[in-house]
């Protein structure tokens, strides 16, 4: 027969408040631990996923490119200054303000849209008006000038100025594509989207920085 338990030997067998409460307690503290690991494993998996996205976008952009107007994708290129590129010396400016470059194109995750920030296929379809909601890819387009010299002006042999264009008979144009992302983010309404890094009350209105990047080279073809 099975001996019946005294009151004392209950007591041994079972745990004391304060037990319980020490061992919710670790238990708590070891969710917080494993939580905070999921955190950047999240962002990881989302960086990792963006940047598969920007390849296929610089896809996209080649296919893009390639059906432009050669003079018009020339108006796009980034020529160098006296301290760089214009585009290293706009990005040092802390009112850098993406929606006032004209040189910039501007792309949705999954690149099947592309174009100026002004483009009318950034239209809202219910507000009829230009929307930033779509616009994760900024783009810039930087002049390889080792193998596409920006045109020049030199001196003949009068004296007289003369400006020299390469482009007008290169059989090809080259340049370095720079991917940066996001440009905007907000609550995914036409209303509720901002530029990434914009803080308007702060001595640096523009914090591009902490955006993801991603460089390739390309040509384009007469």
């Amino acid at each position: 027969m099975r001996r019946l338990l005294s009151a004392a030997d209950r007591r041994l067998a079972a745990f004391s408040l304060l037990e319980v409460v020490v061992a919710v307690a670790i238990f708590a503290v070891g969710m917080v631990a494993i939580v905070g690991l999921f955190a950047p494993i999240a962002r990881s998996v989302t960086d990792t996923a963006d940047t598969d996205r920007a390849a296929r976008v610089a896809d996209a952009l080649r296919l893009k490119l390639r059906t432009m107007p050669v003079a018009d994708v020339v108006a796009l290129f980034k020529e160098a200054g006296a301290s760089g590129h214009e585009l290293a010396a706009a990005d040092a400016r802390s009112d850098y303000d993406l929606s006032r470059d004209p040189d910039l194109l501007f792309a949705n995750r999954d690149g099947t849209k592309i174009g100026p920030y002004n483009d009318p296929v950034w239209i809202d379809p219910v507000s009829r008006r230009n929307s930033d909601r779509e616009k994760f890819f900024e783009i810039a387009l930087v002049r390889a000038e080792a193998l596409s010299p920006a045109p020049y002006d030199t001196v003949d042999a009068t004296g007289a100025t003369v400006r020299v264009d390469p482009d007008a008979t290169a059989p090809f144009l080259a340049y370095t594509a720079r991917l940066r992302w996001p440009a905007y983010i907000g609550d995914g309404t036409a209303t509720g989207t901002i530029q990434f890094g914009a803080n308007p009350a702060g001595s640096v209105r523009f914090d591009h920085s902490r955006k993801q990047v991603l460089h390739f080279s390309g040509t384009i073809a007469r």
